[in-house]
């Protein structure tokens, strides 16, 4: 299920004594560098104010709960066997440390470009302590590790300041769905119900969307390109399409207006859309059948899991203004 964030470039910044007092490094950005240099004063606003830690959270079975609205958008993912659910409704904390059936992991949620990451908080020899550090990169959400003070940028996946400076993270495979596709197929998730500790940073946050997603694309980060696919590519029960991620080869990336997701997965097999199994979704030249999760779990191949690229949802314009090198999917 984990994946290696391949977006790493030169911050050039380091955090001292966690103030905000910001020394320069010295020395030139590498040629081969493909994406923009980010300078902290021009494009960095707010100041450090961590959030409140999320951590020890609460859970509720979501056959429970009868208070979400079916067309409120969830995040979903699966770990050894269980699916995890986080209502955006929730999210407006922005960061939630977890440990995903025993791995430990980040959902971090930002809504202002509404981008959704769960990273995997181990790094090294290191376990990372996200909360939002009150920052903001371009309007983007930057996580501040407290075990060492290492400010992260959300949509790069990369250390901006401090001992984590210049890292790439490990990610884990996270999509949106609707609470209708979580409640009719995934009835035993556990669903994150910290009510309580909501915080927003963007007044008139809207979670309820009767659509795939709105304003917003999918998109595939390879190491010099993000590959962004529009919503109406998926309309149906389910459209596959063929790309090529570099490094990592091929992927099929699985979409459907019906059950409203978009997801991504690593594989060199001749896929097929399965309609009318969901949560199974496509079949193999073997006759193979794969969930929504990248499972096989009927057939030939079952038993194996498909690995996944890079991918996430955000707005139009926080593709370009994070990553800046972009091109849109042609599915011709």
């Amino acid at each position: 299920m984990r994946i290696i964030a391949i977006l790493a470039f030169a911050a050039g910044f380091i955090i001292s004594g966690g103030c905000d007092t910001v020394n320069e490094l010295s020395g030139d950005k590498p040629n081969d560098e493909p994406f923009q240099e980010i300078e902290w004063g021009e494009d960095v606003t707010g100041q450090l104010l961590p959030w409140k830690l999320i951590q020890n959270t609460l859970h509720t079975p979501a056959n429970e709960i009868d208070y979400l609205n079916d067309t409120e958008v969830v995040l979903i993912t699966k770990n050894n066997g269980l699916v995890f659910a986080y209502p955006l409704r929730f999210m407006l904390v922005e960061v939630v440390n977890e440990d995903l059936n025993g791995m430990l992991t980040a959902i971090t949620y930002c809504p202002i470009t509404q981008s959704a990451i769960a990273w995997n908080r181990i790094l090294d020899n290191d376990t990372l302590l996200l909360t939002a550090s009150g920052y903001l990169l371009r309007d983007n959400l930057m996580p501040l590790d407290l075990n060492s003070g290492s400010i992260w940028s959300q949509m790069r996946l990369v250390g901006m300041r401090g001992e984590h400076d210049r890292m790439s993270v490990e990610t884990v495979p996270l999509f949106e769905t609707s609470w209708k596709t979580v409640r009719v197929h995934f009835p035993d998730a556990a669903v994150f119900t910290n009510a309580k500790l909501q915080k927003s940073s963007s007044e008139g946050n809207d979670y309820h969307s009767g659509e795939l997603f709105t304003d917003r694309r999918f998109g595939i980060l390879s190491r010099d390109n993000v590959e962004l696919f529009n919503p109406d590519l998926f309309s149906g029960e389910i459209k596959l399409y063929s790309t090529i991620v570099h490094p990592g080869g091929n992927v099929v990336v699985a979409g459907s207006s019906v059950h409203n997701y978009v997801t991504a997965f690593r594989t060199s097999y001749a896929m097929e859309p399965e309609e009318g199994n969901f949560p199974i979704i496509m079949r193999d030249e073997t006759g193979t059948s794969w969930n929504i999760f990248g499972e096989a779990v009927e057939g030939e191949r079952e038993g194996e899991q498909l690995e996944s690229p890079v991918f996430y949802i955000a707005s139009d314009w926080a593709w370009e203004s994070l990553l800046g090198f972009t091109s849109d999917f042609d599915p011709s």
